[in-house]
């Protein structure tokens, strides 16, 4: 049985920016994760969510967001390992700034949103960026297993905004 108190918790956020019917994604070049993904990171102790998604957005993009909206939830569980990572996911259509062309994490580009289904986006992102671009709020979860190294799960809820 897993000891409650060795939960290894990690938080990060994603941030999907529209503008003129585009979106703002990033060709990842780093890491074993390859592809098109929206700009976000590890959330830093001890930083708000927020904070942290604003940060990220600037030092990946060169954009700083004037305004933020708060879209949704997902994550990865791994019991065996226990181990969950959670994700706050946003979206922004106000920001000021001049996009990085090259950043650290890769390149930065606008895809225009009639062409999403067919963009390079892993099916896990492109299923919570798609739930952000239909006004949908979500909890996306994704069990992992451990011995096929692969996910054994996935639990999405979605509702549409009351608001």
């Amino acid at each position: 049985m897993l000891d409650m108190k060795n939960i290894n918790y990690k938080f990060w956020n994603l941030v999907v920016i529209v503008k003129n019917q585009k979106i703002l994604l990033i060709r990842r070049n780093k890491g074993d994760f390859f592809g098109l993904v929206p700009p976000g990171g590890k959330i830093q102790f001890p930083e708000t969510f927020h904070e942290s998604a604003k940060r990220e957005v600037f030092e990946e993009t060169g954009l700083t967001l004037n305004n933020l909206q708060l879209e949704g939830l997902s994550g990865y569980i791994n019991e065996k390992k226990g181990e969950q990572f959670v994700y706050v996911d946003y979206y922004s259509d106000d920001f000021s700034g001049e996009v990085i062309k090259n950043g650290e994490e890769g390149e930065c580009n606008w895809y225009p949103l009639s062409e999403f289904e067919k963009l390079e986006i892993h099916p896990d992102i492109k299923k919570r960026i798609k739930n952000i671009l239909e006004n949908k709020s979500y909890e996306y979860q994704i069990f992992w297993d451990e011995e096929t190294n692969s996910p054994s799960t996935k639990k999405l809820i979605t509702n549409d905004k009351m608001r």
